[in-house]
């Protein structure tokens, strides 16, 4: 995936190309060009297209069925309009296939009946948390028990990265432009939590 993205992605759009979101197996873009199907079909031998409907609107090839390596458009031609990512495993995409929304650790029946898109946004720019209800069955000394359990659904703060003064734009702990009093406030926490 790196690979990918220095030497595919950064390579051809530069500063043009804006990484949103990251997970194990994926990545998200902002990327400004003319027309991104186009620059697809140049470059199809590293992308997996099995999954574009036959006939689509771009005339994109379907190729590389599951070949490992290859990079895959997961909504198969359909745009995206807007993205939300909180942090990992928890975020809300708008597409013209609809809204994807996830939230690692929560039921997805909680996730499809109470959260929405505008839920993540507002988490994301109101810096609030969000709590949510889910009804789960729990074993205690080997006997069941109906639980009702409150935990937090959506939360914007995320401890894996270092969120910028406008709240949205992160970076990776330890980059170089991150302020030198906020690496030595987080060695000094380090270093007392392991006391």
């Amino acid at each position: 995936m790196y690979d990918f993205h220095y030497n595919v992605v950064k390579r051809r759009y530069g500063d043009k190309a804006q990484l949103q979101y990251t997970d194990t197996d994926s990545l998200t873009y902002h990327i400004q060009t003319t027309d991104l199907y186009k620059d697809i079909k140049d470059m199809i031998d590293l992308f997996d297209t099995s999954d574009y409907p036959q006939p689509n609107r771009y005339n994109m090839p379907r190729v590389n069925k599951k070949v490992l390596g290859k990079m895959k458009d997961e909504l198969n031609g359909r745009i995206m309009y807007e993205h939300v990512g909180l942090r990992s495993k928890m975020y809300s995409s708008r597409s013209e296939g609809g809204v994807i929304k996830k939230s690692k650790g929560v039921k997805k029946t909680t996730i499809e009946n109470h959260l929405t898109f505008d839920d993540y946004k507002q988490c994301l720019f109101t810096s609030g948390i969000q709590y949510g209800s889910m009804n789960m069955i729990r074993s205690f000394k080997h006997d069941l028990y109906s639980v009702e359990l409150k935990k937090i659904v959506l939360s914007p703060h995320d401890d894996k990265r270092y969120i910028q003064d406008d709240g949205i734009g992160t970076l990776p702990w330890g980059h170089y432009s991150i302020p030198v009093e906020v690496m030595a406030e987080l060695e000094i926490r380090s270093a007392l939590s392991t006391q």
